[in-house]
């Protein structure tokens, strides 16, 4: 869960300062104070509390162990030049709890810490053990367990254990609100290679509101930590962790969405070890999909068709997204077929899909397939009329509407300045958290116009801001301007309104080309080379342009033989 301190010292640049890493866990110290001294439990306020009270270079060498992990480092292997006295610095460490000297040390982690030469120099008598490559040859020493052997290598260097790393780690889990991210962040923000928005973090919309919030969340990190490492193939194991699984988090803590995420994989595990009732049981306790998918396949490998086709039905009538009703739709048909049941008035009659115009072209062969299109209308047009989006132009002005409703503060929303979307982005009550701050939005804007008044001056305002909607390398304003003139506001509101109804899914699948003719109007055309077909995301774009009249087509390419 740290970061690897060799990667993290790749991204150094001579500009940057010798103690960037100790400014950078200071600011992210002062932020956690700042925002949860009141939440803090008395074993995390002694660490920071202490940490403070360290010289510069006992600090600089507790973060430099802290951020190395693992625990165990010997004495004579470190090497920072940014610190005067290392001797100084490993003293007032241990002296004041951070460190401690030649501890009790198992056998595999005292392994760890030497290299395969070093071993091998204390094995004089054991020819047939140096010929192991590494993993067997610790095996080995292992199994022999001589413990004149280990003596010699405890003996043969000072050992240090860094301590106060689970308080370090959950102050980095309050900072960014997980434990993927990384102080690599601080860095990327520094060298100038990511900016973001401002907004605000305080106590009041600190997105931990209790103790119990940053207990939970913790626990979890520890479950998963925990499932990676188990047999996960024997199901009391997946047992037992289920059982410590909190069952009275709130759904507005952090904490909420990592157990969702938790269940469905312990869920999913059971399934494919065949503990199908206790992964259905799982299975119905998270919201995530496809958990409800999963519950609806199960049912139908054991037989029991009609329950599958009820929960195909319970979907249709509440769906938490695109993918979820498709796959509704598609399953409740063929149960209905294959096994004879009443068809439910809410599925859908399966006829053909629908099928959009499709244009084939005999292009002179380019690496990119969609250059080559875009080319192709140009000269038709003989003026540049057709250009290479993709997902860039309608999320981009979308992005850019409502960037102010992104980024507010909402309880919950924002961990640290180091974010370029809100947590809960892709959450599928994103829209309904903020549902009057949209409405305020749409009330504003009632034309193209009203669109080109707030984006051309949002696009000169955050210019280079990170925004998950926008690409900014994609998304030139004269072209927005161009297509606010063509493409007719009611499919502007119908595409942003599909967005939003799903944003984690709804962002990708558009056509890669956008076309403005001369004679006015536009079309966009989705581009396909040889053996490429549509993906189930493009076809649902597909659909949705069919049911709002936007104008669309396929180009199917194939290549000039020479």
């Amino acid at each position: 869960m740290l970061y690897n301190c060799v990667e993290y010292d790749t991204y150094m640049r001579p500009d940057l300062p010798e103690s960037y890493y100790l400014d950078n866990v200071f600011t992210l110290f002062e932020h956690v104070t700042r925002v949860y001294a009141d939440l803090l439990e008395d074993q995390q306020l002694e660490f920071l509390q202490g940490f403070a009270a360290l010289s510069t270079d006992a600090k600089k060498l507790c973060i430099r162990l802290l951020n190395r992990g693992p625990d165990w480092f010997r004495a004579s292997k470190l090497s920072y030049a940014e610190i005067e006295s290392l001797d100084a610095a490993i003293e007032e460490l241990a002296t004041q709890g951070f460190l401690e000297v030649n501890g009790e040390i198992d056998p595999p982690n005292l392994l760890s810490l030497y290299t395969m030469p070093e071993l091998r120099a204390l094995l004089d008598d054991a020819a047939d053990l140096k010929k192991l490559r590494r993993a067997e040859l610790e095996q080995a020493l292992l199994e022999r367990d001589d413990e004149e052997f280990f003596a010699a290598l405890s003996n043969s260097d000072s050992l240090l254990r860094i301590l106060h790393g689970d308080e370090y780690l959950v102050c980095q889990m309050l900072f960014f609100g997980n434990l993927n991210q990384s102080m690599t962040d601080f860095v990327l923000r520094d060298l100038g290679l990511y900016q973001f928005e401002s907004y605000n973090i305080d106590p009041e919309h600190r997105p931990y509101r209790s103790t119990l919030n940053i207990q939970q969340h913790w626990l979890l990190y520890q479950l998963q930590t925990l499932f990676e490492l188990s047999d996960i193939s024997d199901p009391a194991v997946l047992n037992q962790l289920i059982a410590i699984i909190p069952h009275d988090i709130e759904s507005s803590s952090p904490a909420y969405r990592k157990s969702e995420r938790l269940r469905y994989h312990l869920a999913r595990q059971l399934e494919r070890i065949d503990e199908l009732p206790t992964a259905i049981e799982q299975y119905r306790q998270c919201l995530l999909p496809p958990s409800r998918e999963r519950i609806a396949r199960i049912r139908d490998q054991q037989g029991q068709h009609r329950e599958a086709l009820d929960q195909c039905v319970q979907i249709i009538e509440a769906p938490i997204n695109d993918e979820e009703i498709q796959f509704a739709n598609l399953f409740a048909s063929r149960l209905v077929k294959r096994h004879d049941l009443d068809r439910p008035a809410c599925v859908e009659s399966q006829h053909k899909p629908y099928q959009p115009e499709i244009i084939d072209l005999e292009l002179v062969q380019q690496d990119s397939v969609e250059i080559a299109v875009a080319e192709y209308y140009d000269l038709q047009d003989d003026a540049d009329s057709c250009y290479y989006v993709e997902n860039s132009l309608f999320n981009g002005v979308l992005g850019l509407v409502i960037w102010e409703v992104m980024f507010a503060p909402l309880p919950g929303a924002f961990y640290n300045p180091f974010q370029y979307r809100p947590s809960d982005f892709y959450e599928h009550d994103f829209c309904a958290r903020r549902s009057d701050l949209l409405a305020q939005t749409w009330q504003s804007i009632n034309s193209n116009e009203d669109i080109w008044r707030v984006v051309s001056a949002r696009w000169q305002q955050k210019q280079g801001l990170m925004n998950p909607l926008v690409n900014w390398q994609y998304l030139e304003l004269d072209l927005i301007e161009l297509a606010l003139e063509r493409i007719d506001y009611q499919h502007w509101r119908a595409v942003f309104s599909r967005i939003l109804g799903d944003l984690r899914n709804n962002c990708s699948g558009f056509p890669d080309l956008v076309h403005f003719p001369p004679g006015g109007g536009y079309r966009l055309i989705e581009v396909k080379g040889p053996g490429d077909s549509l993906q189930k995301n493009q076809q649902r774009w597909m659909q949705y342009f069919h049911q709002h009249g936007i104008p669309h087509c396929v180009a199917r390419v194939t290549w000039q033989t020479p």
